[in-house]
C-alpha cells in the first residue's frame, strides 16, 4: 500500500537526528522530510535550557506552516525536545516519544532508561509517575554519547562511553528492562542489545513503527 498524503515531516533536535528518523520512516515506504530545529546537540541543549518558550514557539511556528503546506503528520523524533515542548495540541497530528513511554513504563516494573540530557529524563520519570508510580526507574543521562555518535562512528562512540558498565550495572541491580530514550541512540541499538541481555525498548525504532501505523501503512506490532 502506498502512503499518498504527503511526506511525513520528522522533527528533531539537530540535522542527524531529524535525518535518521526520515531515513528510517523511507526504509519503511513512508515518504518522509526531515526538520532539524538547531544545528548541533550544543546549540539544541542551549536552546532547552536557556530559553524553552523560544523553542516551543519556534516549534509550533513549524508544525503550523507544515500544515500550511499540506503536511498531514509529523513525528517527533527526539526524547529531549518531547519533554520540553507541549505537543498535546498541535497544528498537525504528532507522534511522540512519550507515546512510548506510556505503551511499554506501565507493564515493567522497573528500567534503565538511558538519555541524551537531563530534560529527557525528567520527560521518562514525568510519564512513570503519571503512569507507573510504583515503576523504579533508573536515569542515567549521557550528552557525551550524542555528541559522539553525531562525529560520525557510533560503534566507536559507544565502546568508548560508560554505557557498557552501566547495562552490566542494569543486570547487577535485576532491572527488567533498557529504555534507551534518545533518538540518537537507534544508531548503537546493535551494541546495545549484542553487550546485555536484558530487553530494550529502543524509543526510535518503536517511533518509526507508531508513525508507520499512523500513516495508515500497517502495524508491526
Amino acid at each position: 500500500m502506498a502512503f499518498d498524503g504527503g511526506p511525513v515531516a520528522v522533527l528533531a533536535g539537530t540535522p542527524y537526528d531529524s535525518g535518521l528518523g526520515a531515513a528510517l520512516l523511507q526504509a519503511q515506504g513512508v515518504p518522509a522530510a526531515a526538520y532539524a530545529m538547531a544545528a548541533s546537540p550544543d546549540e539544541q541543549d542551549a536552546l532547552q535550557y536557556k530559553d524553552p518558550g523560544a523553542l516551543s514557539a519556534a516549534f509550533h511556528d513549524r508544525l503550523a506552516g507544515l500544515r500550511a503546506q499540506g503536511t498531514p503528520l509529523a513525528m517527533l523524533f527526539c526524547n529531549s525536545l518531547a519533554s520540553v515542548v507541549d505537543h498535546d495540541d498541535t497544528a498537525i497530528p504528532v507522534v511522540s516519544p512519550v507515546t512510548v513511554y506510556r505503551e511499554h513504563l506501565p507493564v515493567l516494573g522497573s528500567s534503565l532508561a538511558v538519555t541524551g540530557n537531563a530534560n529527557a529524563a525528567l520527560g521518562v520519570e514525568r510519564t512513570v509517575r503519571l503512569a507507573n508510580p510504583d515503576h523504579r526507574v533508573l536515569g542515567i543521562s549521557d550528552p557525551a554519547l550524542v555528541r559522539g555518535i553525531e562525529a560520525g562512528d557510533p560503534e566507536a562512540a559507544f565502546a568508548a562511553s560508560h554505557l557498557p558498565d552501566t547495562l552490566r550495572l542494569a543486570e547487577r541491580l535485576g532491572l527488567e528492562a533498557v529504555v534507551l530514550a534518545c533518538t540518537h541512540f537507534t544508531s548503537i541499538l546493535p551494541f546495545v542489545t549484542a553487550a546485555c541481555d536484558l530487553p530494550v525498548v529502543d524509543v526510535g525504532t518503536r517511533l518509526v513503527e507508531l508513525t508507520r501505523r499512523a500513516a495508515g501503512l500497517g502495524n508491526h506490532d
